[in-house]
């Protein structure tokens, strides 16, 4: 995968914010601390070795990645009860998206979200997905040629990018199940410009959801239904919340203050 020049400048160490120095088959720091491509994908995860729901996650993930849509669309609906993909668009649609953006989307699974951020943001935007799974960006690859994301694997609590490098950021399930979703959320509003859009979300439960015997199996299967939803982090202004999938679902949608 090749990356644009302006993505390659803004790459960063993610654990001292140096600049990188493009080596042939990857990118390296100044002490020779090296982030090599696989799969032609830019691996440059930190820390180099997971733990807890990071590292539990991960390997869930890496096992799921080759049919999570389609269980999504089919398991997902019947417990549910709601339209995954009409669900989706609706999400896409609440984050005010323009033309010509460069949005960072972390998180992105098997890329469920690009086609929809894709058609908002047009040819002329840029989408480049972060995700710590590399089992999943693989899946990514195979509607590469349509939604045209720039793929990196990394961490999202420690996004290997320069302060202020996008117009928007969007995530949507995970943030819940990071080890460290406060740390996350404070990465999400650095890498972003100030005005820009920063938005996030996952699974929860709204005040009014009743769900009857469809809420207890979701407690049961999904360990992110029963976890606090994260604090709005600093940084955040004109803020708003919006119950989704029927009210499975919390999305919040901010701009970075200007002065933040």
């Amino acid at each position: 995968m090749e990356y644009p020049d302006w993505l390659v400048s803004s790459l960063r160490d993610p654990e001292t914010k140096e600049r990188l120095a493009y080596t042939g088959n990857g990118f390296a720091r100044g002490d020779g601390k090296s982030y090599p491509m696989r799969d032609g994908i830019l691996s440059i995860v930190y820390p180099d070795s997971l733990v807890g729901l990071d590292d539990k996650m991960n390997r869930l993930y890496t096992w799921l990645a080759p049919f999570y849509d389609l269980s999504e669309r089919v398991l997902g609906r019947l417990l549910s009860g709601q339209d995954i993909r009409s669900g989706r668009a609706h999400i896409v649609a609440l984050l005010h998206l323009s033309k010509g953006m460069k949005l960072l989307e972390v998180s992105p699974g098997p890329g469920v979200f690009q086609p929809y951020l894709r058609e908002w943001i047009g040819g002329s935007g840029e989408l480049v997905s972060v995700d710590l799974s590399l089992p999943m960006l693989r899946q990514c690859l195979r509607i590469s040629s349509t939604t045209q994301a720039h793929l990196i694997q990394a961490n999202g609590a420690y996004l290997p990018f320069a302060d202020e490098t996008f117009d928007g950021l969007f995530h949507f399930g995970g943030i819940n199940l990071f080890n460290n979703p406060q740390q996350a959320l404070r990465e999400f509003v650095r890498v972003v410009k100030r005005g820009g859009i920063v938005a996030y979300g996952d699974e929860g439960f709204s005040p009014a959801y009743q769900g009857g015997w469809r809420k207890e199996v979701l407690l049961r299967l999904n360990p992110g239904f029963s976890r606090n939803r994260p604090s709005i982090p600093n940084g955040l202004n004109a803020v708003s919340e919006h119950a989704v999938y029927g009210g499975l679902g919390y999305l919040v949608v901010g701009v970075r203050l200007q002065g933040s």
